[in-house]
Parts: C-alpha cells; structure tokens; sequence
C-alpha cells in the first residue's frame, strides 16, 4: 500500500502550506517511509523557512522521524521549534545547520523535551555537510534519485549517535 502524506506528520504541515518548493514530497525506496526535499516554511507572515530540508516521517507516525535543514540565524531556533511543534518527538534525530555560529561550534540544545543538534554551516550545502557529517560515499550518492539520497541520509542520520555539548538556548545566544 502506498504511503499518502495525510497518514504521516507532513500531513499538517502540508495542510498549512509549510512544504514549499518540493524537490522531492513523496515515498521513498524504503516501506511506509514518506521523503520530503525542500523548505519548510517557519512562519507564513513573514516568510521565514527552514531550507535546503531533508525530512522523513514513518506511515502512522504523528512526528517526523528525522529532519536536517539550514536557518540563517541562530535565533531563528525558538521559532523553528515552535512551528514543528507536535510534528517532532524526543527520539527523533533533528540537524539544524546555522549560519552564524562559530565554526567550532557543536551542541545539542533541548526544545521542549525535543533535542535538536545544532551545527556551523559553512559555505557549502547542507546536502554536503550532511554527507560529510554521516561519513557517506559522495560518488555513490551523484547516482542515487531523490528518493534514495534521502534514504540513505535519512538512515544514516538515525543511526548517528555523538554527543554534542549540551546547552540551553540562553546560552547559545550568549556565545554568539
């Protein structure tokens, strides 16, 4: 049976019109998994989003399972969390690359008891830093479809397990 996005977490984002620009809103190659590349808009007046997005959501799941993307600024973060919402849950594995933060930085910081890993983002793509990031095989992924890169980062991003510098978000504006 196919996946529909109403019977994932995007349902309500894409209720909201918060999935903008799809490169990829569908199924993936792995069963009941749904796959979206794009943008996720934070808020709609003004158009504030989440980009370069790679995002997954199990069938039957209200949260989504794994989403990486890029926010300009890292005081952007209280409300990306916040428009997520329901939409993210306390497993789940949540990059956020951020453009002003100090190369060396690295940290978990917790959004109502939802951790997100907080990451620099130089000039380059997340795609790039997430390849990096997982250790995956750049050659292999050039000759993947959509579908499959998201897969493969998807997997590999649920499987990651560091630990990064837990600290709150007053902190996190402290070291700016």
């Amino acid at each position: 049976m196919m996946t529909s996005i109403e019977s994932t977490a995007f349902g309500r984002l894409e209720a909201e019109g918060r999935l903008l620009k799809p490169a990829h809103k569908g199924t993936t190659h792995h069963a009941g998994r749904f796959g979206f590349r794009g943008e996720i808009a934070i808020t709609l007046e003004p158009l504030l989003t989440l980009e370069a997005v790679f995002a997954a959501a199990q069938d039957g799941d209200a949260a989504l399972s794994f989403v990486a993307g890029s926010l300009s600024s890292f005081k952007q973060l209280p409300a990306l969390a916040e428009s997520l919402g329901a939409s993210v849950k306390p497993d789940g594995k949540y990059y956020i690359y951020v453009g002003d933060l100090d190369r060396a930085s690295r940290y978990q910081i917790s959004f109502g008891g939802v951790s997100l890993y907080v990451l620099p983002i130089d000039d380059t793509s997340v795609y790039n830093e997430l390849i990096e990031l997982f250790y995956l095989d750049k050659l292999k992924m050039k000759k993947y479809d959509t579908a499959e890169k998201i897969d493969t980062i998807v997997d590999a991003g649920l499987k990651y397990d560091t630990s990064y510098e837990v600290i709150s978000y007053e902190d996190g504006l402290k070291r700016l």
